[in-house]
């Protein structure tokens, strides 16, 4: 993104403050308290304190996601704050923004002119007021160059993001079992 980019901000989406703290107290609390004793005790196995450091590991994760993931729209460009970052696309860089095909979905997808297409975070719902406001504020900052992107394009963008949710839920899958196996064989090299 050119440094000199507008960034005035025209309107920022996420979560409502009563949405993320309900969110906080659901999964924290519970996490919290089953946490406590397993980390007073002192003949707790190491397994299991291995297994509650990954879970509360896992809940941070997703409270930092809930708490950073937006969308925020400025002047000349979107942003994508995600996690662990933000994706910029100018205007006219985007090829389509629209509602997932999946019927059970009511996530806005975002196509730009590189092939990545992913989701408009921060509680933008597919039927909401918010995804016709980004909707038509795209349309008209996009510019008369525009042209719709072939089917041909979307279907390569829809399997490489495919993939690329697949692979983060395979990565973390491996990584989680990883871990428990060093500390199965720790324990077990340790008796």
């Amino acid at each position: 993104m050119d440094p000199r980019a507008d960034r005035r901000v025209i309107h920022k989406y996420r979560l409502r403050l009563r949405q993320l703290v309900f969110i906080t107290v659901f999964l924290g609390g519970p996490s919290v308290a089953a946490a406590r004793p397993v980390f007073r005790e002192d003949d707790v196995p190491m397994t299991f304190v291995a297994v509650m450091v990954m879970v509360l590991a896992t809940v941070c994760l997703a409270l930092i996601a809930f708490w950073r993931s937006a969308t925020i729209l400025y002047q000349d460009h979107i942003a994508v704050r995600q996690p662990f970052r933000t994706r910029r696309t100018r205007w006219s860089d985007v090829l389509s923004i629209e509602a997932d095909d999946n019927p059970a979905s009511s996530r806005m997808l975002l196509l730009d002119s590189e092939g990545r297409l992913f989701a408009l975070l921060g509680g933008v719902q597919a039927h909401g007021h918010e995804a016709r406001t980004i909707q038509d504020f795209w349309e008209r900052s996009r510019g008369e160059s525009w042209t719709p992107p072939s089917a041909a394009f979307v279907s390569r963008a829809r399997v490489r993001a495919q993939a690329r949710s697949s692979a983060r839920v395979w990565g973390g899958l491996l990584a989680a079992g990883l871990f428990l196996a060093l500390v199965a064989t720790g324990i077990v090299l340790d008796a």
